[in-house]
This record gives C-alpha cells, structure tokens and sequence, in this order.
C-alpha cells in the first residue's frame, strides 16, 4: 500500500464501510435468560420493558421498538453462546488461505448461533463488525472476479466529484486471482487537469507503470457510484451509465461487454 492516499482512501471508506461502532446501538448479554447487563453504547437512558430473555429475537424487537428514538440497531448476546461463537471461528483459521475467507467465515459462522447472538432490525452478520456496503454478496463478487479479472492482473476503479478525482482503488489479482495488492493511486504523480477522459487514462496508465497490465477500468461519478452500490441489478446499472455517459470504462474486456449487453 506504499502508493496509498490518505484523502483517497478516507472517501473510499465513507463510501463502502459501515462501522457497527460508529451507531447507536443497545447491548443486552444474559446468561441463560438472565440479563447480565443491558446498556446504551452512549449511555444514554434506556426504555427497559425486559426482565428476563425467553425470546431473545422479541427482546430485541422490543428494546428497538421502544427505543428507536435513540438506536440504531438492538445486539443480544447470550455469553455461553459468544464464548462458543469465538472458540469456533479462532480453531479455523488456515495459514494457507487468504484472510478474507477467514473474516467472511467469521461473519457467516453467526448464522450457526441464531438465539445466541440476535440483531435488531438486521441479522447479525449483516449488522455488527466492519460492514462492506457494496450491493453484492461475497460470493457474487467472488464469482464475477473469476469469470471477468484475467489472472495477474490489475484493476482500478475511479470515482469524481465534479471533475476532481475524489477517490480510487486498485487491485491487483496474483495468478490465481487473488488480491495481493491492496492501494490507491498516488494524485502527486498526476497532472490531474484534463477532464474526466484525459484524467482516467492518465490512471490507467499509472496503474500500467507501477503494476502488472491493467485489465478492467471503470470511472464514473460520485452520485452514479451510490446508484450503483444500491442497486440490485449491478448490469442493467452499468449498461444505464453507459447509455448515459456517466461510466468510462477503459480498459473493458469482451466479456463484461458480452454479459451487460444481454441484461
């Protein structure tokens, strides 16, 4: 990450991480429906309508309904259940895979814990921890990378305000196409004044200098990347940007072309 920018970087995150420590949120743990400790991450005053926990997902229902005013989300841990949550996804990790398999399996794994560790109004693994807000599974992205990305390769990603280049992203996939690089483009290095087209070649090319050949480059603006993140139809999004003149994409392979033309 020794190219990475910090302002760069610092709008990428806004854009696609939702922290669970930057919300609202009430904490129930109980210990076989015995509430251990109920609080405000604010410790602000709480509406305690529970007295024990039989049902932790109307427990959390309730403290939510009854608190939405200060909330964001509701969490109920059962602690037998966390302490048997954590011993579990610690004992799987493989030294050989890569870190993001473990982390999703981290996430996944709650799924096995459904009275155990409870999230109001989301599910769990949807709620706490480091949220990627992309609009697509891990396996979907997963997928499209192995039918899209040639294999050591580079991809970049560009977004603008206005005609500044407010943040970027580049990956670079190993043989195997897995991400071994990890940054964003260095804009001290850019003459960055040419408008829009001019500027995304211009990161192409830098990309094509301190990396293995870009293959994919996509850019557009701040206001169509949230369109797009929201969206559940990632294709049909893209091919309205296009039509639009909203989406620079160069270098495209044939076959996202092929696909985004069918949708």
């Amino acid at each position: 990450m020794v190219d990475i920018d910090v302002n760069h970087w610092r709008n990428l995150q806004s854009l696609l991480l939702e922290s669970a420590k930057g919300k609202r949120r009430i904490i129930l743990i109980h210990e076989n429906s015995e509430i251990l400790k109920l609080v405000h991450s604010g410790r602000e005053a709480i509406n305690r309508t529970v007295a024990r926990v039989e049902n932790p997902h109307e427990v959390a229902q309730k403290l939510y309904q009854n608190n939405q005013d200060k909330a964001d989300f509701v969490v109920v841990f059962e602690r037998n259940a966390v302490d048997r949550y954590t011993a579990q996804f610690q004992d799987t990790w493989k030294a050989e895979e890569d870190l993001d398999e473990f982390v999703h399996r981290q996430y996944a794994l709650m799924d096995e814990f459904p009275d155990g560790i409870v999230t109001y109004p989301r599910p769990a693994r949807e709620t706490l921890g480091l949220q990627w807000r992309v609009g697509a599974t891990y396996d979907e992205i997963k997928a499209a990378v192995n039918h899209y990305v040639e294999p050591d390769s580079t991809v970049v990603f560009g977004i603008f305000e206005g005609e500044t280049l407010w943040a970027t992203l580049v990956l670079h996939f190993d043989a195997d196409r897995r991400v071994n690089v990890i940054t964003t483009v260095d804009p001290s290095e850019l003459r960055m004044n040419q408008g829009r087209e001019m500027i995304a070649k211009e990161v192409v090319e830098w990309v094509n200098r301190k990396y293995p050949a870009c293959s994919i480059g996509l850019f557009t603006d701040l206001d169509s990347a949230r369109n797009f993140i929201s969206s559940q139809d990632k294709g049909a999004t893209i091919r309205e940007l296009v039509e639009q003149g909203k989406l620079i994409a160069d270098p495209f392979p044939g076959s996202l072309t092929k696909s985004f033309a069918t949708v």
